[in-house]
């Protein structure tokens, strides 16, 4: 078996991000720091030099939103919110869900194009690409500087065959019936409008080998599941209220 690889979070999403340009994201969490999800880990996915100090950083990140072609949104559990030093001072959707029991899913949802860079001489080719990740880190502390957690990350190019469209569309749309009836979507939309430029892959697998699936905790796909094996999942191996990536 070969090793499992080991990376800091915060440092394994700038390498993703780099020569990217974020257009919209959507991040989901069970536990939500909205003050250290600004601070900390919002400027993770924006890839720009900022000060150390607050004031200052505040007014850079405020700058960075606004040029930001879409929006930037946090779906939480509305029970879900942790005290903390910091405030929440920016513009980003934050939008708390009610769940039957608890809403636990911890996703991030990236829309990215290539960089333009002007110095180079280079133009952006224009091509989206959405980042998937799904992680057992909740948007604090804890969950992104202190515990060990896992991560897995698949991209979907744009107009790309994938396994993956079709539940990621159908979980993504659901969200918005368990928001606030007056919440606002818009990064929400632009992902599920990315979604459906995208062809569904109607096979399992190929060559042997399970395509990439997003488990949504459907009732029936937790029990009979194929594996990559040949086996199939037992009763109780996937929970029907957490979500994952898995081959």
């Amino acid at each position: 078996m070969s090793e499992i690889p080991r990376a800091v979070l915060s440092e394994y999403f700038q390498q993703r991000m780099r020569e990217q340009r974020l257009l919209s994201a959507v991040f989901l969490t069970f536990k939500f720091d909205p003050g250290f999800f600004e601070q900390e880990v919002l400027p993770v996915f924006l890839d720009i030099p900022l000060s150390h100090a607050t004031s200052i950083r505040l007014v850079q990140l405020e700058d960075a939103l606004q040029s930001l072609p879409g929006q930037i949104a946090v779906y939480y559990d509305a029970n879900g919110l942790v005290p903390s030093d910091l405030s929440a001072k920016l513009d980003i959707r934050r939008i708390p869900i009610q769940h039957r029991g608890i809403f636990h899913p911890k996703n991030v949802f990236l829309l990215v194009e290539p960089e333009t860079s002007e110095e180079k001489g280079q133009e952006s080719e224009g091509s989206k690409t959405l980042v998937v990740a799904c992680l057992s880190a909740n948007l604090t502390r804890s969950g992104w500087w202190e515990n060990v957690e896992v991560c897995h990350v698949e991209e979907i190019m744009e107009g790309e065959k994938t396994r993956l469209k079709d539940d990621l569309h159908d979980f993504l749309d659901s969200l918005r019936w368990k928001a606030p009836s007056n919440a606002k979507h818009a990064a929400l939309k632009e992902i599920l409008r990315f979604l459906r430029s995208a062809d569904q892959r109607q096979t399992r697998s190929s060559g042997g080998q399970l395509h990439t699936h997003f488990y949504t905790g459907r009732p029936g796909i937790g029990s009979g599941f194929p594996l990559p094996d040949g086996g199939q999942c037992a009763p109780g191996h996937l929970s029907g209220g957490d979500f994952a990536l898995f081959r």
